[in-house]
């Protein structure tokens, strides 16, 4: 990378301020000429260095006379640039660009190159150029070079050539005339829509495919747009008007000279009267053409030098004074490039270079809205769907896996997989593949094989269908790596020869197995290619490289991997097809998987990091930053969890994979726990720090045995923003997941101590758990505690009091005391949880016969050994988890009812009237028959303002999980808590008399040894928005339909109100959660989501993160997002400014700006927390502020 830099022309790095351009025609091509030429340019290029502020020349040649002055032949395309009157190619054999700061300086640097150069050319244009010291052209209006690429990565990348002259490039000249008449006649609006930005330089989203930076957007084989480096300065005055400029000189420059023609043919479109791009239609070309940019050597200049600094445009300029959080990409690759990056260990340029193809592939998104289409069907017709209704569902599965990785997805030749860019490569990569981009929240596309009676009938018994698997567990990949595919295979062959009776399971698993053989030999394909093109361009390195990733893939077709970067790659390869067959998995225990290739066949530390971040980008490269561009492919069958249909809240998990890593945690062995951490662990926390994706998500299991070296490394990566690493307590969980089965002893120590996060945060026994969950409202139990079995939040002249959901619980009236409601409560909250099992246990099972997965079954211990698919009861440890959102909200709501309604000392409210202002939202939403509307406004507003005196009085109450010291409020919370865990045991454990039929079922069908693992837990995941809409008002304060706390932190404050920030102690917030139900009942985990401060001291995160790991802390899991307020709120209005800005949501990263703007909100409304420390007995609070 340094190396091309150094190759350029010192001036073409030098921004363009003021300057003048000289367009010359020679009077011969002599070698005489050439040589004059020549010691004119380095006199002139000799006095624009001496000048302070340094000045800059940038010379260009015309191709043809360049190469017959040099015996070369540069090829220039140029078709587009003659064919229309758009614009002129008036040719020239020189143009010399000088760049000063002032007009003056300009005009006197250039007296006498002019009258050198008068003797030899027969004519030189001169143009004047110079522009507002604001860098604003278009009559102030617009900034100008905006989006120029002017970083080390991408110059060296996409501006400069790499071959036999470093630092050489191409450009392209036009000097155009504004029509002022035609820009005034459309409004200020028209004007952002056309250019495709506002006047403050934020982006709009490019739905306007007539807009400029559309239509300049062009893309390669890659699907990625190649940047140009834009140096074009105003020139003159329309008229007499000081803020019109007479037009633009254009000068734009890039290593492939065909690029431009792309663009100019994009702009342009179809018809050459009427140009694509609007803008086009307000200028006109008058002169012009292509040059070849010699390097600094072929004219004997001064190039550019490492202590030169490049230019980063002031609106990129801004980043966390952290040094760890960056903002967005251009500042990003800027101080990584220059090597300004705080730890100075920046990622390597081979990295730098892949990154900033991931960034320009992230910003393509606000331009190209690229949909997946519906697969073909297996059957291509209907008369062979039909017939196909013989052959078995999982076969047909099976062979659905086998053509969608072998052929659709992966094939050289594929037409879908191309235009969805699942081919896209790059010679730099260490790792090949491309993980789709099928989200939970957007869905996928899978290849469908039901008939259409099948499908009707799955859809009227289940609302299944071929999408219904939901992936959302965690593979044994350490199975593949530590056997290979075909010694995988040869397994499953040898079990099909021995057992007749599950023939179907072993040939579906076999066929797909030979479909991800399928897809190696298919990229091993593209890595010759890949090869074959860099050979082309003279790139040695590059050329090996893809050679050295096509053998890899060959041998792993059938031979497990020998070495660390095999493994990684055949890890990646698999859970590319998990991902690309519709089952969204999860990663696993990473760093216990690698460690032992790293450990037999050591590396450089070096080339392991690399290998690691190459990994980080790969599958972090498909995010989506524009949220107005999504598809929505969710079915009505689609990530079904527990069997049955499978719409859920989607707006939250746009770029939500599950793609989970956990690193750190026990070994899975029995006796004495030992640490697992290694040095894998470590490259994958500084990965985390060091590259700013949302995926892999990042979980750390700690314990009391963690390395220093490892927290060190987690707090730093913390520091970085998104909340990477989550943090998991290694001895809290695996006591809770220990005794989490039915029956005593069912779950072993080692099992316990094998748990990694799903595809969200929950911690399942790795590569051996199948897994299901539903929700139990607590909040709606409350509603129907108070409002006689029914909830409110459908209240009104449809529904009357509600939905009538339970049984009639008393009326509000009658209920006379606290404990009185509790109890109710309590019984209310029971019935939902016997329900929700029943909904469960009633549809355990039901995916194997609409939709199987016989390939994510080859990596479930116990399927292949019982010859069962995962669907089908196969797997070694079956889980199934009650979780209770909302958790804070009906804590803090059940002490407002006390402090409101029963507190003698704060009372204030009847409980009935408390519901009647819950049914009517605090006194925001009056209505009928609650409230009569036929009243005088007065009346009417009379009551809303008492409802509304009630909300302030309950808003201004203590709340759970802030250290607020109220006895009450810690005992109301404890006692729910106790209440839940409690309630969700005991019900399937001593099982509820409607429940014990239906699991003696599933034991009959799947032997008397099957028996449930039961986690509790108290999530959310991105769903506290859905959550919150299902539900009323609540007596906390929340208005009706407003999101709940996210999982089971503290609730934020209320999402109508401005964000006002409180900081909390971080010990005093923790101490709610220091009790044995939440850190050892909730064995499902209970995620406190919490935000910590920009300026956050690293030793004091450092020692935070030792003492959770210790146990000296409240809870199990804990996610900490590292943002400010005003950073948040200034994301709100430039999502591409701040596009790297990250945020816990749930059990993944997500970046803020693509956000829904109800996450936005919640975010900024949630806990902020500061440093403190615990005494020596663990959680007496110094400097409390409560």
């Amino acid at each position: 990378m340094t190396e091309i830099l150094e190759g350029a022309q010192r001036g073409l790095l030098i921004r363009s301020l003021f300057g003048q351009i000289l367009t010359i025609h020679f009077k011969n091509s002599l070698e005489s000429t050439h040589k004059s030429l020549i010691n004119i340019v380095q006199d002139l290029a000799a006095e624009a260095d001496a000048q302070q502020p340094r000045c800059g020349l940038l010379v260009g040649v015309s191709p043809q006379l360049w190469g017959k002055w040099n015996n070369r032949i540069i090829p220039i395309s140029d078709k587009i640039l003659n064919g229309t009157d758009q614009w002129m190619n008036t040719h020239g054999d020189v143009f010399i660009y000088l760049k000063t700061h002032d007009f003056k300086t300009a005009q006197q640097l250039l007296e006498e190159p002019k009258r050198r150069l008068d003797g030899l050319a027969k004519d030189i244009e001169c143009v004047v150029l110079g522009k507002r010291h604001d860098s604003r052209i278009v009559g102030g209006r617009y900034h100008d070079g905006i989006t120029n690429p002017n970083d080390a990565v991408t110059l060296s990348e996409d501006i400069l050539n790499r071959g036999d002259h470093k630092g050489s490039s191409f450009a392209f000249t036009q000097r155009f005339v504004f029509d002022w008449e035609a820009i005034m006649s459309n409004t200020s609006d028209s004007q952002n829509q056309i250019v495709g930005r506002r006047p403050d330089g934020s982006i709009l989203s490019q739905h306007a495919i007539r807009g400029h930076v559309h239509r300049a957007n062009v893309r390669d084989s890659n699907a990625d747009q190649r940047k140009l480096l834009r140096q074009a300065l105003p020139f003159g005055r329309d008229g007499h008007h000081a803020g019109r400029e007479e037009g633009i000189m254009f000068v734009a420059l890039c290593n492939e000279q065909k690029r431009f023609e792309d663009i100019l043919q994009n702009l342009l479109g179809t018809r050459k009267d009427d140009p694509a791009d609007q803008l086009m239609q307000m200028v006109s070309g008058i002169g012009g053409s292509y040059w070849y940019v010699p390097a600094a050597q072929e004219l004997g200049v001064s190039p550019f030098q490492a202590g030169d600094a490049l230019y980063e445009h002031p609106h990129w300029k801004v980043s966390s004074s952290n040094g760890y959080l960056f903002y967005n990409f251009q500042d990003y690759l800027h101080a990584m490039g220059e090597k300004r990056y705080r730890e100075g260990d920046a990622p390597s340029p081979r990295l730098l270079s892949l990154i900033a193809r991931t960034f320009n592939h992230w910003r393509d998104g606000w331009v190209h809205n690229h949909h997946f289409p519906r697969l073909p069907h297996l059957a291509g017709s209907e008369v062979k769907k039909k017939e196909m209704e013989a052959i078995p569902i999982p076969t047909r599965k099976a062979m659905a896996n086998f053509e969608t990785l072998t052929d659709l997805f992966s094939a050289p030749d594929s037409k879908i997989a191309q235009e969805m860019g699942l081919l896209r490569n790059y010679p730099k990569e260490l790792l090949v593949g491309v993980v789709p981009d099928f989200t939970y929240g957007r869905g996928k596309e899978v290849m469908p094989y039901l008939s259409k009676d099948e499908e009707l009938s799955f859809w009227l018994k289940k609302q299944l269908n071929e999408f219904s698997s939901m992936g959302h567990i965690i593979p044994d990949l350490n199975h593949v790596v530590g056997n290979g595919l075909g010694n995988m295979i040869t397994d499953l062959e040898k079990r099909l020869h021995r057992d007749g009776s599950h023939t179907t399971f072993y040939n579906s698993a076999i066929t797909s197995l030979k479909g991800v053989q399928g897809y190696l030999r298919n990229w091993a394909t593209i890595a010759d290619k890949s090869a074959a093109r860099a050979r082309e361009h003279k790139e040695a390195d590059d050329a090996d490289n893809m050679a050295d990733v096509s053998d890899r893939l060959r041998r792993l077709v059938d031979e497990p991997p020998k070495s660390f970067q095999d493994a990684v790659q055949l890890i990646y390869s698999f859970h590319c097809c998990l991902h690309l067959v519709g089952e969204l998995t999860s990663l696993g225990r990473l760093d216990q998987m690698l460690w032992p290739f790293l450990e037999k066949h050591p590396i450089p530390t070096d080339r392991a990091q690399e290998i690691i971040d190459c990994l980080f980008v790969k599958i972090g490269e498909n995010a989506l930053i524009d949220r107005t561009s999504i598809h929505d492919y969710i079915t009505c069958g689609t990530g079904s969890i527990n069997g049955g249909w499978g719409n859920f809240s989607q707006g939250g998990g746009l770029n939500q994979w599950g793609q989970q890593v956990t690193l750190g945690g026990y070994k899975a062995a029995d006796g004495e726990p030992q640490d697992g951490c290694s040095p894998v662990t470590l490259l994958f926390l500084k990965s985390a720090r060091r590259i700013p994706v949302n995926a892999p998500s990042i979980m750390l299991r700690l314990n009391k045995y963690t390395p220093a070296d490892v927290i060190e490394e987690a707090a730093k990566a913390l520091l970085s923003g998104g909340a990477q690493p989550g943090l998991f307590n290694d001895d809290k969980l695996c006591k809770g997941l220990l005794d989490s089965g039915v029956r005593k002893g069912h779950v072993k120590v080692e099992w316990a101590r094998d748990y990694a996060a799903d595809g969200c945060f929950e911690p399942l026994v790795a590569g051996a758990t199948e897994f299901a969950f539903n929700n139990i409202m607590p909040l709606l139990a409350l509603e129907q505690t108070l409002n006689e079995g029914a909830t409110y939040g459908a209240a009104g002249p449809n529904h009357l009091r509600g939905l009538k959901t339970s049984f009639r619980s008393p009326l509000a009236q009658t209920i006379k005391s606290f404990e009185e409601l509790q109890e109710i409560f309590l019984e209310q909250l029971r019935w939902l949880t016997i329900q929700s099992y029943d909904y469960m246990l009633d549809h355990y099972g039901n995916l194997a016969d609409v939709c199987p997965s016989p390939l994510l079954s080859t990596v479930i211990d116990g399927c292949v050994e019982k010859g069962r698919d995962l669907t089908d009861g196969g797997a070694r440890i079956h889980m199934i988890a009650p979780l209770f959102p909302g958790i804070a909200n009906t804590i803090d709501s059940l002490f407002a009812i006390w402090k409101l309604v029963y507190d003698d000392e704060s009372a204030c409210a009847t409980l009935d009237e408390l519901r009647l202002c819950l049914i009517n939202d605090w006194g925001f939403g009056m209505i009928e028959p609650y409230t009569d509307l036929q009243l005088a406004a007065t009346e009417a507003e009379q009551h809303g303002d008492r409802y509304k005196e009630l909300r302030t009085a309950s808003l201004a109450l203590p709340k759970w999980g802030t250290g607020a010291a109220d006895s009450m409020l810690q005992k109301i919370g404890a006692d729910f808590l106790d209440s839940v865990v409690r309630i969700s045991n005991s019900v399937i454990r001593d099982p509820h008399p409607l429940l014990a039929p239906k699991l003696e079922r599933i034991r009959e069908k799947y032997g008397a040894d099957f028996d449930f693992v039961v986690t509790t837990g108290g999530a959310t995941f991105e769903g506290y928005t859905g959550v919150g809409l299902a539900c009323g008002a609540s007596a906390d304060g929340r208005r009706k339909g407003m999101p709940v706390a996210s999982d089971s932190s503290p609730a934020p404050s209320a999402q109508d109100l401005p964000p006002e920030p409180v900081f909390r102690n971080i010990y005093g917030v923790m101490k709610s959660y220091q009790q044995d139900a939440v850190e050892y009942g909730m064995a499902d985990a209970a995620p406190v989501d919490l935000t910590i401060a920009e300026d956050f001291p690293l030793e004091d995160l450092r020692h935070f993160i030792k003492d959770f790991a210790a146990g000296w802390v409240g809870g199990n899991l804990i996610t900490l997002t590292c943002a400010d307020l005003k950073t948040l709120q200034a994301a709100s209005k430039d999502p591409e400014k701040y596009g790297l800005v990250r945020v816990r949501m749930g059990g993944w990263t997500e970046f803020y700006p693509t956000s829904f703007p109800e996450h936005q909100d919640h975010h900024q409304r949630r806990p902020m927390v500061k440093p403190g420390r615990p005494d020596d007995k663990g959680y007496e609070i110094q400097n409390d502020d409560f």
